[in-house]
């Protein structure tokens, strides 16, 4: 796993109680078991759904050059899985660690973190063939140059309806504070769909306060982005970017100032009401990470933070690296990928207090044995149709390759 750990010092926090409940009586089905090689091994993002009901993803390894792949899952008894592409290395992109974002007639696009023609990562197109069975088509929609464009794109890539994409790169940027603290940026696509796409860096950051090392990517609201950085601030930040004449204006929401409230934040949700949700990996009481809140304040105020559940590396499990999936009435569901009953982490629900005040309830789905059901799931949850899917970076049948699950709640 990739994402960067460094020292961090420590400050207040907000926090609001949560309560424990046993396992629920859930049963989670493996998909699909990687058995490493050409099928490709160790998933650090979810799955994509698509509309025919089959899922699909990337793995950052495996292939049958090692250097990862896009699989394809379609349903059934057992469920089966077809790779999609196995990335060459070199120019053709290598190790995938976001996952996929689905675009009009099937089309998959995503980034590698590695590869193309420096070395600093691509974005790229999948089309799917035009009958069944047949070869997907895969397009370099763009080479990262490192430097000024930014290098080592990690998450998902946010498609709005006008085909613009918007990513982040870890690395890479002109910051005036650090070289290479990252970028946010834009993917335009040609006119009429005839040419070649664009790219263009809508934010470079500068470290310290401003935050670095964006890793998780963006999510889109009201036509503006928020995402997380990893570093800066000691424990990393949140940040918004709202669209004004023709550039964008970025707003620090919050920065993880003290240890102790939490490090490293991951991926976004956002609900109705503008309210963020996410998780750090570390920090908070027990160094396991949180679950929080952040709470739009008036204009130009911070926005508010509660922690909703400090993790203790025990029963509750510890280190999310996925952020939270938002259910019904407002309920947040999440994975770690420690503690929990066999220290290999689990599936989790929080259930908010009725009426609004009091404590949340954290309801563990399902503990990973690290047998056939996996282990340490990196990546966050898809929800769709009162199922919740997702991956494990290990375990399986094969035991170190990993799997894809779903559970009902």
């Amino acid at each position: 796993m990739h994402k960067c750990v460094l020292p961090v010092m420590r400050r207040l926090c907000i926090a609001i109680a949560v309560l424990t409940s046993p396992v629920a009586a859930q049963t989670l089905t493996t998909l699909y078991s990687f058995p490493g090689g050409a099928h490709g091994a160790n998933p650090e993002s979810s799955v994509t759904l698509q509309s025919d009901g089959s899922l699909v993803g990337t793995t950052p390894y495996g292939g049958t050059n090692g250097f990862g792949t896009v699989y394809q899952l379609t349903p059934g008894t057992p469920w089966t899985q077809s790779p999609i592409h196995s990335f060459l290395g070199g120019a053709d992109g290598a190790n995938p660690q976001g996952g996929l974002t689905l675009g009009t007639g099937g089309v998959l696009y995503g980034t590698t973190s590695a590869g193309g023609s420096t070395g600093n990562g691509t974005v790229f197109q999948l089309t799917p063939p035009a009958v069944s069975g047949g070869a997907w088509t895969k397009t370099i929609l763009y080479n990262f140059q490192g430097g000024a464009d930014g290098s080592n794109p990690q998450g998902n890539l946010a498609r709005l309806q006008n085909g613009f994409m918007y990513g982040t790169t870890a690395g890479g940027g002109t910051g005036t504070n650090c070289a290479g603290c990252g970028t946010v940026f834009a993917m335009i696509p040609p006119p009429k769909g005839v040419g070649s796409w664009s790219e263009k860096v809508i934010y470079t950051f500068n470290g310290g306060k401003d935050g670095s090392g964006p890793q998780n990517g963006v999510i889109v609201s009201s036509g503006k982005l928020y995402g997380t950085t990893c570093c800066g601030t000691v424990g990393g930040t949140v940040f918004r970017l709202t669209p004004v004449s023709g550039s964008w204006v970025k707003a620090s929401l919050y920065g993880f100032a003290a240890y102790h409230i939490g490090a490293f934040p991951g991926s976004l949700a956002i609900d109705s009401n503008g309210v963020l949700y996410g998780t750090t990996t570390a920090g908070g009481a027990s160094n396991a990470g949180i679950v929080f809140s952040l709470t739009p304040a008036a204009s130009g105020k911070p926005y508010t933070l509660a922690t909703i559940h400090s993790f203790t590396n025990g029963a509750d499990g510890g280190a999310p690296y996925g952020g939270v999936t938002l259910g019904s009435n407002g309920v947040l569901y999440t994975t770690v990928t420690a503690g929990c009953q066999d220290s290999v982490g689990g599936v989790l629900e929080f259930t908010p207090p009725a009426g609004g005040t009091g404590s949340w309830t954290e309801t563990v789905l399902h503990n990973f044995t690290g047998g056939s059901d996996g282990s340490q799931p990196f990546a966050g949850l898809v929800l769709a149709s009162n199922t919740l899917y997702g991956t494990t970076v290990f375990g399986g049948t094969s035991v170190y390759y990993g799997t894809v699950f779903e559970l009902v709640p």
